[in-house]
């Protein structure tokens, strides 16, 4: 399945030291997320902002979309809606962890909004995998070196069970004001999670 892949303006590590980009890939660079783009010699197929963390590329109108510096949308969010209009189900956002405290949480909204439409939004920086999941049940491949944590994202997530790991969980209730599910670990190759109700933060991270 093609992704769309975002990248944004704050990202310590390279891009693809946060993920392997495929040829297929389409890309969309948020304001600033062209400077990186560049730097790594990655042509994005479109380019999105306000442009007050980067200059406008020197491109044709048709591959970069000016946006308002006072607009209710991030970035981000305006770049991510971008992708589900063209029909993407699957997207990749690079960065946008570690900077701003506030940019990170308007992030992570984004990946809720996403959720909300059906779509598989993940969020990335190279030490974090991030991504919002709805009731279901799911496998989770480990990940080397990495951490995973769960997060109700809504008030409460019910029936939370998950196997395969260090600290399993049956038919838990997770709150959004108690952090039981963070710091875990996948003991095999992969973990079951499976939940009845609210959405789910899920969090691979680690250290430096």
């Amino acid at each position: 399945m093609k992704r769309c892949i975002i990248i944004t303006a704050y990202l310590k590590k390279s891009i693809r030291q946060s993920l392997r980009l495929h040829d297929d890939d389409f890309i969309i660079c948020a304001d600033g997320g062209y400077e990186l783009a560049k730097k790594e010699g990655i042509v994005p197929h479109i380019v999105i902002g306000d442009f007050d963390s980067g200059n406008a590329p020197e491109k044709d109108s048709e591959t970069v979309i000016h946006v308002p510096v006072e607009k209710d949308d991030t970035d981000t969010l305006l770049c991510l809606k971008y992708g589900i209009e063209k029909g993407f189900h699957v997207f990749g956002i690079v960065g946008g962890i570690g900077g701003r405290l506030d940019h990170t949480i308007a992030n992570l909204q984004a990946l809720s909004y996403g959720c909300d439409l059906g779509k598989y939004v993940v969020l990335l920086n190279g030490n974090n995998v991030v991504t919002m999941l709805n009731p279901g049940t799911i496998q989770i491949q480990k990940r080397k070196g990495y951490k995973l944590s769960l997060f109700s994202y809504t008030e409460y997530c019910k029936n939370v069970t998950i196997k395969g790991v260090k600290y399993p969980l049956t038919n838990a209730l997770l709150d959004h004001s108690f952090p039981i599910g963070v710091s875990n670990e996948i003991l095999e190759e992969e973990a079951t999670l499976s939940f009845d109700k609210g959405k789910l933060l899920v969090m691979f991270s680690r250290d430096n």
